[in-house]
């Protein structure tokens, strides 16, 4: 079974969240928006211990735009579901049967932890739910819920800073007699991995050879690298599973030392994160790994995230990092925006786009602007030339176009509207600014059909001119594309040729190099209203944010 979905109100800094999971899930958002608090939420309902938390007042979220009123209440409910027809009748599960749930032939439970206030005291009830909400009566549903957090217990992993840290050592005294072995094992394994850190050529290849060895002997006792069955035919699932085993990258002839330190000191890391329990043969780790990318080389980072995906469990990541969303499946991608009335998740699951719309997109901005993901809002332009002009009259205005979250996106390769439907899916504003030319006019008769309820001022701007360079000789450029042109000022060519002859003379960047300088010369005096007009919208699109 897979944990399918969770459900979070009124703790810590999400006052209302509904997230569902993938096998591989990448969460995205800006700091404060409920990353933590949901994997806080996670680790505490499935902690590897076993043991029920205890919550404090300063676990229920506190409202800061309802003048700091507390919640008085805590719901944390988890789904699970079945990933094949009858998985419920293996042995690990068969004793849930009190609280399974049938839906469409597939197994579900729903698990729920439920915390109060009463006066002055906190009230927590854990309990299995039916469809309904109401709470399965059972005589042993601690032993149960006990029993759930040993089959798919949370195991987090830190940001990759901490790969080499001490920070969550555990002492031997901490450990059960039978595992003091193992521990010994680690201590050995921790400090070849030191080493190699520190003078990498006094370790030798036979070192790294057993070291490999040992790490993938207790990574056996320790997670029993078994699959989440995820089809009918399990055998064959189960072989191509085997056969792409994450420890055979580990013994690849071409693999540098450093690549071999860095995917040990994940899987340490890994197994360290249990801290000082023994999980069981029967577990299937949920594994949480949070900002991979500290401290990391690109090249090393598409290592490590090749090596996690290879891992056959249920993932949960967060990260900042671009390159690392680069290589992530589109429909694996969720983005966390806070509302003021909840926490909002974006993302694409399948059939949303098109085979087509997603070979664009995935080409476009996954492969080429994976920062757009991080965006607040969307500048739609249809040439390079934009591109730089609206970035650097931003700049001349006072705006730094990144740092208020706003990416500007050339659509003509990739097309507007899948790149309108993934900004949709993925909560970002957008606002598309379109040439006055013929294939400009259907750009923004596509953007009408695509306003829903917006106003169309919200999210086009047609230039009242056949293209950005017609528009700015039109509004106080004349003199500067004359002068790149080479055309004096009393030759009474059309408007047209002048641009045409001082575009063959430039290359588009250059030209809009030479407009801002221009403009520079005074101020944002010479800016045209309507481009001043845009850059005001983004902005404040932007600024509407959490």
């Amino acid at each position: 079974m897979h944990l399918e979905s969770i459900e979070i109100s009124g703790f810590r800094g999400i006052k209302r969240l509904s997230l569902s999971f993938n096998e591989l899930t990448v969460l995205i958002g800006e700091n404060a928006w409920g990353k933590s608090s949901l994997l806080d939420a996670l680790c505490l309902a499935l902690s590897p211990d076993a043991k029920f938390y205890d919550f404090n007042f300063s676990d229920f979220h506190i409202d800061h735009a309802l003048g700091n009123e507390r919640s008085t209440e805590i719901q944390i409910v988890l789904h699970w579901q079945e990933d094949y027809e009858g998985e419920h009748l293996a042995r690990r599960y068969r004793g849930f049967q009190p609280f399974l749930i049938d839906k469409d032939g597939i197994k579900h439970f729903y698990y729920q932890i439920h915390s109060h206030i009463e006066n002055d005291k906190i009230i927590t009830k854990r309990q299995f739910l039916q469809l309904d909400g109401h709470g399965i009566t059972h005589e042993d549903t601690d032993k149960f819920i006990r029993q759930l957090m040993v089959l798919h217990p949370i195991v987090r992993i830190r940001d990759a800073r901490r790969l080499h840290e001490d920070g969550h050592e555990f002492h031997q005294d901490q450990l059960p007699a039978q595992t003091q072995k193992e521990a010994r094992v680690q201590r050995r394994l921790d400090n070849t991995c030191r080493r190699l850190m520190t003078h990498p050529g006094h370790v030798s290849t036979a070192e790294i050879k057993s070291s490999i060895t040992t790490l993938r002997s207790l990574v056996d006792h320790y997670f029993a690298f078994a699959p989440h069955q995820r089809s009918k035919d399990h055998s064959i699932h189960y072989q191509s599973i085997q056969n792409s085993n994450p420890f055979d990258q580990l013994i690849q002839p071409a693999m540098t030392k450093q690549a071999r330190l860095m995917l040990m000191s994940l899987l340490n890391e890994y197994i360290r994160a249990r801290g000082p329990v023994e999980l069981k043969r029967i577990s299937r780790p949920i594994m949480i790994l949070e900002d991979p990318e500290g401290r990391l080389h690109p090249i090393m980072l598409h290592q490590a995230w090749a090596f996690i995906q290879s891992m056959p469990m249920q993932k949960i990541l967060t990260t900042n990092s671009p390159e690392l969303l680069s290589s992530a499946p589109l429909t694996a991608i969720k983005k966390l925006i806070r509302q003021p009335h909840k926490t909002e998740v974006y993302g694409v699951d399948h059939g949303e786009l098109n085979k087509d719309d997603t070979r664009k997109v995935t080409f476009h901005v996954r492969m080429h602007r994976p920062s757009a993901f991080f965006a607040r809002v969307w500048l739609l332009v249809e040439g390079e030339t934009e591109v730089w002009l609206f970035n650097e009259m931003a700049r001349l205005n006072g705006y730094n176009l990144a740092a208020e979250g706003i990416q500007i996106i050339e659509f003509a390769q990739s097309g507007l509207k899948p790149l309108i439907k993934l900004a949709k899916l993925l909560g970002i504003e957008w606002h598309l600014v379109a040439d006055g030319d013929p294939a400009g006019k259907k750009y923004a008769d596509k953007v009408r059909n695509m306003l829903g309820d917006d106003p169309e001022r919200v999210r086009l701007t047609v230039l009242p001119a056949r293209d950005i360079e017609h528009f700015l000789y039109r509004n106080g450029y004349e003199a500067l594309f004359r002068k790149l042109a080479n055309v004096s000022a009393n030759n009474p060519l059309p408007m047209k040729k002048i641009i045409y002859k001082a575009l063959r003379k430039n290359a588009k960047p250059d030209m809009a190099l030479a407009i801002v300088q221009y403009t520079q010369e005074e101020r944002d005096e010479r800016i045209p209203l309507l481009i001043r007009w845009v850059l005001k919208r983004i902005i404040a699109m932007a600024r509407g944010f959490g």
